[in-house]
């Protein structure tokens, strides 16, 4: 039988340590979901699904073993220099022939607009394609989330098409009836009793990310 826990070693992230302008991207450790926990709250419901659950330890070792056991998922923490946990980085769906892979990212309510989400991008971006040698890193991002488009942008990525996925059942959202969401319901739809949100998914390639980054060679 394989061991999970091997192919992870193997594949050099465990130990990583990435250095940016504001963050540092490293492994994960079994005291972040603990970190995670104490993060203030996102207070609008749109934003409920970052919100960690309230977890027992077992729930903790379960959340914890279930990121660093997968071959098919890189899981990573992201600290800002003064050494605190501001968010975590993963890429997902890895596809080792055609060389790509999906990309998510999320950052506490307390570190965001700080510039941690854009440098964090841009230094995973870096090993992914100088190091890993991946040719093609995907993203989906909710069409509402303006902040997050706009942070994509910046690093080089692509629209490629908008799709309709459902919302987030986590989120305890009235999107239709609370006035707070008037001007982002144009992004929503029903579809008998599920609530469809509009996605717009993105690339960003070698090519484009070294049209970026002129001064660095393939």
């Amino acid at each position: 039988m394989i061991n999970k826990k091997s192919i992870f070693r193997e594949n050099r992230f465990d130990g990583l340590f990435l250095k940016g302008d504001k963050i540092i991207i490293r492994s994960l450790r079994r005291d972040d979901i603990d970190k995670r926990v104490a993060w203030t709250k996102y207070p609008d419901p749109l934003y409920f699904h970052y919100n960690p659950p309230n977890l027992g330890q077992k729930e903790k070792e379960e959340w914890y073993f279930k990121r660093i056991n997968d071959p098919n998922l890189i899981y990573l923490a992201i600290d800002n220099h003064s050494g605190q946990l501001v968010g975590f980085i993963s890429l997902y769906s890895i596809d080792r022939l055609a060389k790509s892979a999906w990309m998510g990212i999320f950052l506490g309510y307390e570190f965001t607009d700080k510039g941690y989400g854009t440098d964090s991008i841009s230094t995973l971006a870096k090993y992914f394609f100088q190091e890993m040698k991946y040719e093609a890193m995907f993203l989906d991002v909710a069409s509402h989330n303006q902040r997050a488009i706009r942070c994509y942008l910046k690093c080089g990525f692509k629209f490629i098409r908008t799709k309709y996925n459902k919302h987030d059942p986590r989120s305890d959202l009235d999107i239709f009836g609370d006035d707070r969401y008037k001007d982002i319901r144009e992004y929503f739809k029903k579809e008998g009793d599920e609530i469809l949100c509009q996605f717009d998914e993105m690339i960003l390639t070698k090519d484009l990310w070294l049209t970026q980054n002129p001064i660095l060679t393939s």
